[in-house]
């Protein structure tokens, strides 16, 4: 694809030194669970949305591809009202599900492997089809913007194929869906909008210590994702790599005791085939979009307007102290230098800064974080400028110490991204910007003060209820009666949990 237009580029090494957060929790607020829905599945509940007007929400479920329609006007009862079935055909997966603002229905996408995905608007009353409209490759998620009048997918074309004859791994291209919506609610327009090559650009940077992605391949061709496999053929299967092939000009390896689970696709450009998108804000005025390119530490801005993308924000690494071994003791004393790799991002109410939720999605030849060299996953929530894209501040270190200090730390993650901050939604409280973040390792939600961008605090964590894996990924931000609350989807557990937000010395 051609680009006229200048990219701007943040400086990817601006490093944020951030002040350590006290073990125990300090603000204003606490976060309190108050009810639990649970779907009757042992998992797949992934992404919730709501729609504040009807105080209704949609839950998706990708085991089954069915969404669950729930009123939760009564936040220490939710209740299902209905179950739409998609009927999704084999090797199809429901991804993500977002609630029209305003009117009786909601999105639906649905990734259809190696052919290109799908958007479906359905009434959320019925669950029956209104419109369909086909999108790009691999479609992850989706959302509206506040007027309803706009849809957005971000198409993340992560799957790979091989080629035997040639020894080739390749992939399409990663995109983002713009759909236009009629005041009824059916499409008007679509447009797939390609992303640039930033191979050369400034400001993107390969880690020396090599970073690659781990991607399921069907690399024999049967049909089936084995987890472990005999890849040089010698009768044994060892823990050691094989050279399988090649990707753009790079060696693609496999470890035969993971199988084609976990085949090792090297990150050594930002070419057009590397770069997933994964989820998007919308700014409150709708005529941009911030979407977060996951593997390669970078948001993407759209114009809506010109439906064209405008600029390229490499968000560099971040610096601070970590628990970097698992050998039984926690100590966030361990220096860790590492690229942001967001995964869910906001932005807040005036649309002055987007929030990124700092995963990590892929690996390095580093041995431990500790090692000097960087590593993935900020571990952290970044806030940048929405204008210039200059990062302000991240949490630090603080996700970590709060799930710590509330005994939901996942000590046998430190090695790898610790808590793992996941999707990120936004809120005001008296007038003060806030995030709320969803700890997929930790199995909770914090919450984090803008009161002061420069130095977001983190200042109350509520835990998901259940010893069980929880996993929440999709949250929602909604109100009753002036009363702030939030919902988790809760992959894992094929759950939903809802909080409420409380000032602390209330009764």
């Amino acid at each position: 694809m051609k680009i006229s237009h200048i990219i701007k580029l943040v400086p990817v090494l601006c490093l944020a030194g951030c002040a350590l957060m006290p073990a125990a929790p300090t603000g204003n607020w606490s976060v309190e669970p108050v009810s639990h829905y649970d779907s009757g599945y042992e998992q797949g509940t992934e992404i919730v949305s709501v729609q504040q007007s009807t105080l209704r929400a949609v839950l998706s479920n990708f085991e089954t591809g069915e969404v669950d329609l729930l009123d939760v006007s009564h936040p220490e009862r939710l209740q299902r009202k209905a179950r739409f079935n998609l009927n999704l055909s084999k090797g199809e997966e429901l991804t993500s599900v977002a609630f029209h603002p305003s009117l009786d229905m909601f999105a639906a996408v649905i990734d259809a492997g190696n052919r290109p995905g799908r958007l479906e608007i359905r009434s959320a009353t019925t669950g029956v089809l209104i419109d369909r409209v086909v999108v790009g490759f691999g479609p992850d998620s989706v959302v509206f913007s506040e007027d309803g009048k706009l849809a957005l997918i971000a198409n993340e074309g992560e799957d790979f194929l091989f080629e035997p004859s040639s020894k080739h791994f390749f992939t399409p291209e990663g995109s983002v869906s713009i759909v236009r919506m009629s005041k009824s609610g059916h499409i008007v327009s679509h447009k797939n909008l390609e992303l640039a090559n930033m191979t050369n650009y400034a400001g993107f940077v390969i880690s020396k210590a090599g970073r690659f992605m781990e991607r399921e391949i069907d690399w024999n061709g049967d049909g089936i994702i084995s987890k472990d496999m005999d890849f040089d053929g010698n009768g044994k299967i060892e823990k050691k790599k094989v050279l399988l092939g090649c990707f753009e000009g790079q060696d693609v390896f496999g470890m035969e005791t993971k199988g084609e689970q976990k085949i090792l696709i090297p990150i050594k450009t930002h070419s057009p085939a590397l770069l997933e998108p994964e989820y998007i804000a919308i700014s409150p005025d709708a005529k941009k979009a911030y979407v977060t390119l996951q593997e390669d530490d970078a948001v993407a801005v759209i114009d809506l307007v010109n439906e064209q993308a405008i600029s390229y924000y490499g968000l560099g690494a971040t610096q601070h102290k970590v628990d970097a071994r698992y050998n039984g003791w926690v100590k966030f004393d361990q220096a860790m230098t590492a690229f942001r790799e967001p995964d869910g991002i906001t932005t807040v109410a005036n649309g002055r800064y987007f929030v990124t939720a700092d995963e990590g999605d892929t690996d390095t030849d580093s041995s431990a974080p500790a090692d000097g060299q960087p590593t993935s996953g900020g571990r952290s929530v970044s806030v940048f400028d929405a204008e210039t894209g200059t990062l302000l501040g991240d949490t630090g270190s603080q996700l970590d110490e709060l799930a710590f200090a509330n005994k939901v730390y996942p000590e046998r993650r430190s090695g790898k991204k610790g808590s793992e901050p996941e999707m990120v939604v936004s809120l005001d409280l008296d007038g003060i910007p806030y995030v709320a973040v969803g700890m997929e390792r930790a199995g909770s939600v914090e919450l984090i003060s803008l009161a002061d961008p420069f130095h977001p605090k983190v200042v109350a964590l509520g835990k998901i209820v259940g010893d069980e894996d929880k996993s929440p990924e999709g949250i929602a931000h909604f109100m009753v009666d002036g009363e702030h609350y939030l919902l988790t989807a809760n992959e894992m557990s094929g759950t939903v949990e809802c909080f409420k937000i409380v000032r602390q010395g209330e009764d």
